[in-house]
């Protein structure tokens, strides 16, 4: 085949898009433009301080808006709950003062919470502002009755919000007779915008509101069947761009660590050591950021969720948590998972560049990594994995955007040290809102592969590998019906280290149709569903895997989410020639606010014939996962979480896996915690013919102070201890101390 090869994967995204157009209809007419929220400028000489209240006079004279609309639990109605806005601005920042009246105040709920984790179980508000105008992408600021604060990036291309990225902006809460206020000041330099003639920002406010319903009012009108929840988001008109619009962030940091280690009963390894790193954020053009990074440490200061692995065959993916990739993290989003960050383990040093235009928008990234992590090698039924070397890499990507049209393009290059080779891909991708009701998006990816796996695991040069992946996915979302159809085409040699693949030499469809009720028996929504899916090798042809699983889902007061379905005409295959077994089970999932002071509770799981997938065996089992977050005092928080999974035959256990966590965390104050963090992984094999018995056990612990002044400047102290095995385990254990300090906000202060 040769390098260039666009008939097959074009044929596919164009036979998508003329069937999407030929199968369009008519939707319900897109609302009436909404009415702005008009920013007024502080008078030369006015300073504003943030206290959580509107006393100062600046606040007297900017226009309250108040017209606000229900979203949830049903969309459009009046809200039973009064809300009021006001924007100012000066030279430097935006100031939102949100008033949240409420004719029962004392059933506010304002708990103390981690950054972050601002949800719908707690009394809060919020901000999504466009600052571009285009509504493919919004920032997001939420703060609760308490004072606790969250940030991050809506996507609106998969209508998805994402909280890694944090961003420097103030906020103060306070309760009062008639309810709360909010004050909240974002800088001018925390937002993304262009330099282009006058601001077409955009803004949405809202408010959560969790009773016995749970909720939401939104400044603007959000449709069942928008495209996205910022479609609608409305203009904020008045702000006027300071005249410099530059600056230079710098952030040093430094951590002090101390480790112990013992494997067995050999001797101790000591070690200690103080690493100093460097991270700096200059704009010097409004719609040009560059990020750089040197020598960062990106230790974790809390450890990942633990996932059940024993039963899986495909690689499990990790969220990513490290400040330097969060920079307009909405662009590195595509249909597929294409830039997967935590794939780069341990970079020396980062140089990025990130371009945000009304039409035009793109970032690129040079990363020196020294890898020791693991090089993830997919496969039809299986991901392998091999040794990662010391690499280099580039990313760009680069969208444009106009009319509902928006084309992307990828390009990854990643070359291993000590000439091991090389991976490269690159591709085009296009998202398109055909109508009111109609989106489809597609992605095509080509990878060239010089870096092979050997038979010790190990990456060597070999003669290059290419391959193509096609996805192609078309949605028709009404108010009331959702239709999906999807197709994922990809190559034997189809191969992304820089990417989430896990999966290769496979060609999957999916379809899905979803009917709701809403305001039906005492019910917010009631969903009946039915999800086919197909997939089976592209050389050989042999089915991987069949399922027709029909359910309900639904949504009810007191926070309740809950679906089940029936996978009973479900087959899988999970190796080259082997059986095709014919699975039944149910799986369901159930989440609730039981009371107050437990404002989160999840159940999820299944149970029925399942495949043992390393004994290759049809047999009963399934899995079960609870989280529940209590509140049993006002500043302290628990979350206890646990999962279990099994298999057995006649009677016997074959197959057990559990994994456990506890979370605890004090809150001194809104920026001060002390967190504990425990949590423990088994799994046990029985043995059988042909297959050897095996027992893993994994004990974490931490407790880390926490002292957050703001994004850029950050304590951490703590302490951790591990053991991991059963026989001779490894043991270690760590102290350490992490400062990270914004220059600038240091000079402010001193």
């Amino acid at each position: 085949m040769p390098w260039f090869h666009p008939l097959r994967p074009l044929s596919f995204l164009a036979l998508g898009l003329a069937a999407t157009a030929a199968l369009a209809q008519p939707a319900t007419p897109a609302p009436a433009p909404a009415a702005p929220i008009v920013a007024v400028r502080l008078q030369p000489g006015e300073h504003l301080r943030l206290d959580g209240t509107l006393d100062h006079p600046a606040w007297q004279r900017a226009p309250v808006f108040k017209d606000f609309v229900q979203k949830f639990p049903e969309p459009g109605p009046k809200p039973p709950h009064e809300t009021q806005v006001r924007v100012l601005f000066d030279d430097a920042a935006l100031y939102i003062g949100v008033e949240a009246l409420d004719e029962q105040p004392e059933r506010i709920r304002a708990p103390l919470v981690r950054h972050d984790q601002v949800n719908r179980t707690q009394d809060f508000v919020f901000a999504n502002i466009d600052a571009i105008g285009a509504r493919q992408a919004a920032q997001f600021f939420r703060v609760n009755a308490a004072g606790s604060m969250a940030d991050g990036m809506y996507t609106a291309a998969d209508d998805a919000e994402d909280f890694a990225p944090d961003f420097d902006f103030d906020a103060v809460a306070r309760r009062h007779a008639r309810g709360y206020t909010v004050v909240m000041r974002i800088p001018f330099g925390s937002l993304r915008f262009d330099g282009e003639g006058q601001p077409a920002w955009r803004i949405m406010v809202g408010r959560r509101v969790p009773r016995e319903q749970f909720y939401l009012h939104t400044s603007v009108l959000v449709p069942v069947d928008a495209p996205s929840f910022i479609a609608t988001m409305q203009p904020l008109d008045g702000v006027q761009l300071p005249a410099h619009q530059q600056f230079l962030t710098l952030r040093p940091s430094v951590t002090f660590r101390q480790t112990r280690a013992r494997t067995g009963d050999g001797p101790s390894a000591r070690d200690r050591n103080v690493d100093a790193s460097l991270d700096l954020k200059w704009r010097p053009l409004p719609e040009l950021v560059i990020d750089g990074t040197l020598n960062p440490d990106f230790s974790q200061v809390a450890l990942d969720v633990p996932q059940l692995s024993g039963n899986t065959r495909f690689a499990l993916f990790v969220d990513e948590k490290r400040p330097f990739f969060f920079e307009s993290s909405d662009l590195l989003r595509s249909p597929t998972d294409a830039i997967y960050t935590r794939s780069f383990t341990e970079p020396k040093a980062g140089l990025r560049a990130t371009w945000r235009g009304r039409s035009i928008a793109g970032t690129a990234f040079g990363i020196d990594d020294r890898g020791g992590g693991l090089v993830l090698l997919p496969s039809a039924f299986a991901t392998g994995e091999a040794l990662q070397p010391a690499s280099q890499a580039l990313v760009m990507r680069g969208l444009r955007s106009g009319d509902g049209l928006q084309f992307g393009g990828l390009a990854v290059g990643r070359r291993y040290a000590d000439e091991r080779g090389a991976n490269n891909v690159v591709g085009p991708d296009l998202s398109w809102q055909v109508d009111e009701a109609w989106r489809v998006r597609g992605q095509w990816l080509r990878s060239m592969t010089t870096a092979l796996p050997d038979e010790d695991g190990r990456l060597r040069r070999g003669s290059e590998r290419t391959g193509d992946r096609v996805l192609l996915k078309a949605t028709r979302l009404t108010d009331t019906t959702e239709t999906a159809l999807t197709l994922d085409d990809i190559d034997p040699g189809f191969r992304h280290d820089s990417g989430f693949v896990v999966q290769n030499d496979v060609r999957k469809l999916e379809f899905f149709f979803g009917k709701p009720w809403r305001q039906w028996a005492g019910l917010n929504e009631f969903w009946l569903n039915v999800h086919v899916d197909d997939s089976r090798t592209k050389r050989s042809g042999e089915r991987i895997g069949r399922s027709v699983y029909p359910g309900f889902w639904l949504v009810g007061p007191h926070n309740l989410e809950a679906d089940l379905h029936y996978h009973g005409w479900s087959q899988l295959r999970v190796r080259p020639g082997g059986a095709l077994h014919d699975e039944r089970y149910w799986k369901g999932m159930v989440v609730i606010t039981p009371a107050p002071w437990i404002p989160f509770l999840e159940l999820s799981g299944r149970a029925g014939r399942i495949v043992d997938v390393e004994a290759d065996r049809l047999r009963k089992g399934g899995d079960a996962s609870l989280v529940v977050t209590m509140r049993p005092h006002a500043r302290l928080e628990l979350e206890p979480r646990g999962s279990y999974a099994w298999s057995s035959e006649n009677g016997r256990r074959m197959y057990r896996e559990t994994t456990a966590q506890l979370l605890a965390v004090w809150h001194f104050d809104a920026k001060q915690t002390l967190r504990a963090i425990v949590q423990h992984t088994t799994i046990d094999r029985r043995a059988e013919a042909g297959l050897d018995g095996w027992r893993y056990a994994d004990t974490q612990g931490s407790l880390t102070y926490a002292w957050r002044q703001s994004s850029g400047s950050v304590l951490y102290v703590g302490a951790a201890r591990s053991r991991e095995g059963v026989h001779g385990p490894a043991r270690s254990n760590e102290v350490f101390v992490k400062l990270q300090v914004d220059v600038d906000e240091l000079r402010r202060r001193f």
